[in-house]
């Protein structure tokens, strides 16, 4: 378990690190404020659509050859197009670094979940706490590294892109000498590479109104992702930061949301999945509103306690939807491990079906890469019509709308549909 969540935290420190070293020097090549968010935007949109090409091919991978194989390709390739930064420090070789690092990362996290639900599957609560300790790993090495990565992007961009190779080889130690491979021979298929069509995701909405409505939860949170860098750009232009000063930011809302990750099981405790998803969606509306109104610091770092609160708010329903699989699929416990945990209410159909589970992990994934097509570009258009129009904070109202939308979807689930587990609970759900 330690080892999976500190290979999270240097996972998710290798990107903290540079994270605000594109958009200053996107800035000081001479591009305004709107075309920097529109390259952004386009530069997120196009790494997207290749990952909804390649993903229902790597997840067929994943099922051939095994985990641990993409585990160590995907941070060595983004390694690899990183040092390319450190020997040439040009606006180009930023740009084709980006998005290489952008097509090998989800593959690492296709591969990374199915180990996950290889290890845990077979029990949704255990699966929810492990994936809130890795969520709180996460956000620990984002904070730190967002800390160390802003002054040193400030001082010199390869400084900031050396720390991360290191923080790459770091990875790839902890998974060639610690990780293990958790697909068994017996379970492999034989690969056959095809390309994934965006409409595959459709089947995620098929399954019945409950999961649906899940599904659409986590679509309307996801959506807000599209915000990247593009807060970079507002928080230049709102209060006049700098690429110093955003690391710190990042580093005080990466420290905030791990404490408020960790609080998402006395929250459920408490409220309940349903008024803990929406309680905490809730918060984080309130945080977009603050910050899109935030021209002084201490507004900016207030909102960071409704964004610490919202920290949590997908880890219930992904564990609703991970139930919902436990109870309607296959009651071999190792066909339930091999689910990965946002994907498990698809277990029944996948065995029924044959579909591996690496494939299934891939149309889950296909579907975040459709919406990371969209949001990153509608967002660079939020920015472009609100600063025409003098509403530099539109993008972050729209981030309010969706999710209090996702809050609002969430509150009309029933509470027993989201604890329901009696046999005529069972029966129907299966019949829904």
């Amino acid at each position: 378990m330690w080892l999976l969540c500190l290979t999270a935290g240097l996972q998710s420190a290798c990107f903290g690190v540079i994270g605000t070293a594109l958009p200053p020097a996107l800035r000081s090549s001479g591009l305004s404020p709107r075309e920097v968010a529109q390259l952004l935007g386009q530069l997120g949109s196009a790494s997207a659509l290749a990952e909804v090409l390649l993903s229902g091919g790597f997840g067929k991978l994943a099922d051939a050859i095994g985990r641990k194989p993409i585990l160590l390709a995907a941070p060595a390739m983004t390694a690899i197009a990183r040092s390319t930064v450190i020997c040439s420090p040009t606006l180009p070789t930023l740009i084709a670094a980006r998005v290489a690092s952008t097509l090998a990362v989800p593959v690492y996290w296709l591969a990374y979940q199915a180990l996950m639900a290889d290890c845990f599957g077979h029990n949704a609560t255990q699966l929810a706490v492990v994936g809130s300790r890795i969520q709180a790993a996460m956000g620990l090495g984002y904070a730190v590294s967002s800390l160390v990565g802003g002054p040193l992007a400030q001082r010199d961009i390869r400084y900031a892109y050396a720390c991360s190779c290191t923080l790459g080889a770091a990875v790839l130690g902890c998974v060639a000498f610690g990780f293990r491979e958790t697909l068994a021979e017996a379970r492999r298929v034989r690969f056959a590479w095809r390309g994934s069509s965006p409409l595959s995701s459709l089947a995620l909405f098929r399954r019945g109104l409950l999961s649906a409505k899940l599904n659409l939860v986590v679509v309307c949170q996801s959506l807000t992702n599209g915000m990247g860098d593009l807060w970079q750009v507002l928080a230049r232009e709102l209060r006049g930061w700098g690429a110093a000063q955003c690391g710190r930011y990042a580093a005080a809302a990466g420290f905030a949301s791990m404490l408020g990750t960790l609080l998402t099981g006395p929250s459920i405790r408490r409220l309940g999945a349903r008024g803990h998803t929406a309680a905490s969606t809730g918060a984080s509306a309130c945080a977009s509103l603050l910050l899109g109104r935030a021209t002084s610091d201490p507004i900016a770092f207030g909102a960071i306690v409704p964004l610490a609160l919202g920290a949590g708010k997908g880890q219930a329903t992904s564990a609703r939807i991970t139930n919902l699989g436990e109870r309607l699929g296959d009651p071999e416990p190792s066909a339930q491990r091999a689910l990965p945990p946002d994907s498990a209410r698809t277990l029944r159909l996948g065995e029924e079906l044959g579909v591996p589970q690496g494939q299934l992990a891939a149309e889950r994934n296909t579907l975040n890469a459709v919406i990371k097509v969209i949001a990153p570009s509608l967002y660079a258009w939020l920015f472009a019509f609100g600063s025409a129009r003098g509403v530099l904070g539109l993008p972050f109202y729209s981030t309010a709308l969706l999710l209090c939308v996702s809050a609002a979807v969430a509150l009309s689930i029933p509470e027993e549909r989201w604890t329901n587990s009696s046999p005529q609970g069972v029966a129907r759900e299966g019949g829904r």
